[in-house]
């Protein structure tokens, strides 16, 4: 673009099933839209999870030394190692209940509070949004398993977040 290298990576579905990053090698950015939140939770709309979690490892991986996410202030290194931490933190959590036959909601608002007890996840934003990331991971670990339509879904992180 204008003599300058552009590199688009597709890293979705993540957020949703389009996810991209922009990587301008000689600014040493990347450009991560939907794919980091800093300072609020982040939603998974599509997953899986480690599709997400990936594309943060290879953020990580990349020559960058300014991160631009979709949500929140310009960050760094460290703020896409934040991201990824809350979803790793989240897909094993999910992983645990579901396999202890935990219904997704009970899961959600389970997890929920030990996000709140957690040093590096309590002051995030939305922290309601766990109900549609649990989702995420049970729909993941059982193709079988049935979302509740986005009503619902709204109306679980309100629920979540009311306490």
């Amino acid at each position: 673009v204008g003599g300058r290298l552009v590199q688009l990576i597709e890293v979705g579905p993540a957020h949703t099933g389009g996810d991209a990053i922009v990587v301008v090698p000689d600014a040493n950015t990347v450009y991560t839209g939907d794919i980091l939140f800093i300072g609020g939770t982040p939603i998974v709309w599509a997953g899986p999870l480690s599709n997400w979690i990936a594309a943060c490892d290879l953020m990580l991986g990349l020559d960058v030394d300014t991160v631009v996410p979709g949500h929140g202030p310009v960050t760094d290194a460290a703020g896409i190692t934040a991201v990824r931490d809350y979803l790793a933190f989240v897909e094993h959590e999910a992983e645990a209940r579901h396999s202890a036959g935990l219904d997704a909601f009970d899961a959600a608002r389970d997890i929920a509070a030990a996000i709140g007890a957690h040093e590096d996840f309590s002051t995030l934003g939305e922290f309601g949004r766990i109900a549609v990331n649990v989702e995420a991971v049970y729909r993941h670990l059982d193709p079988a398993h049935r979302t509740p339509d986005r009503v619902e879904q709204f109306r679980r992180m309100t629920a979540i977040e009311a306490g």
